[in-house]
């Protein structure tokens, strides 16, 4: 330790050195050759699903393209110097693993040997705006989530209820849909669309809300609860 330097404040600038990442598009792998790092900002809405399989049917129907099928595990920690649900921040384990691959042959997941699972680690920042999930994301790969896990929990990082669901992934241009299946939850679609620059979130969104009512849905019946939210207020009700 650096002297005149607390214990804190050494914590705080490691939290600080995590959080220097690199964005990159969620559901690329981390063999990808199109990696960007740059910053971006995640413009989503998420809301959850009447009828799966005749939504996935509707977005195939509308030019949607089915790509990877995922299993992800999130292991979410809180602050170290702050609370995280307080602040409307998120930071978490990501572990990916592949189920199917995608048959597309302009997608970057055919290129280069890519693992049976990749790990992530993500910070989320604050809710942008009051409609959606648009919030700037920074995320990169590691190498071991065991490893990682044991660093944070080592700095003060404090690991909660993990969120665990089956992913299907679907793309149409530069919008992703996401049609989830929650475990303890039930089933939701998240469509997405990053923009370089906070001046491009309303057009996007305008553009997630278009496609939103082709899909037979409504803002009205989107959320801003994260998955992690739910799960923790369904264990408070059960209690």
């Amino acid at each position: 330790m650096r002297e005149g330097k607390s214990e804190h404040a050494t914590l705080a600038d490691a939290e600080a050195c995590f959080l220097q990442m690199t964005m990159r598009h969620v559901n690329a792998p981390a063999s990808s050759k199109k990696e960007q790092d740059q910053h971006m900002i995640e413009v989503e809405i998420k809301l959850p699903v009447r009828d799966r399989r005749n939504l996935q049917k509707k977005l195939e129907e509308d030019g949607f393209v089915k790509s990877h099928l995922v299993r992800e595990t999130d292991r979410y920690f809180n602050g170290v110097d702050r609370d995280f649900k307080k602040t409307d921040e998120a930071f978490r384990i990501r572990k990916t693993e592949w189920l199917e691959r995608s048959a597309l042959k302009e997608d970057s997941v055919l290129t280069g040997d890519v693992p049976e699972q990749t790990t992530y680690i993500t910070y989320k920042g604050p809710k942008l705006g009051n409609v959606g999930m648009s919030r700037e994301e920074l995320e990169t790969t590691v190498g071991d989530a065991k490893v990682m896990r044991e660093i944070l929990i080592s700095l003060g990082y404090r690991p909660v209820q993990p969120v665990v669901k089956t992913r299907q992934y679907y793309s149409h241009k530069d919008m992703t849909a996401c049609v989830d299946q929650v475990e303890g939850l039930g089933d939701y679609l998240e469509l997405e669309v990053l923009v370089d620059a906070e001046g491009e979130r309303p057009q996007a969104l305008k553009r997630i809300k278009e496609q939103l009512k082709k899909l037979g849905y409504s803002m009205g019946e989107t959320t801003r609860i994260s998955y992690l939210s739910m799960l923790e207020e369904n264990v408070k009700m059960k209690w």
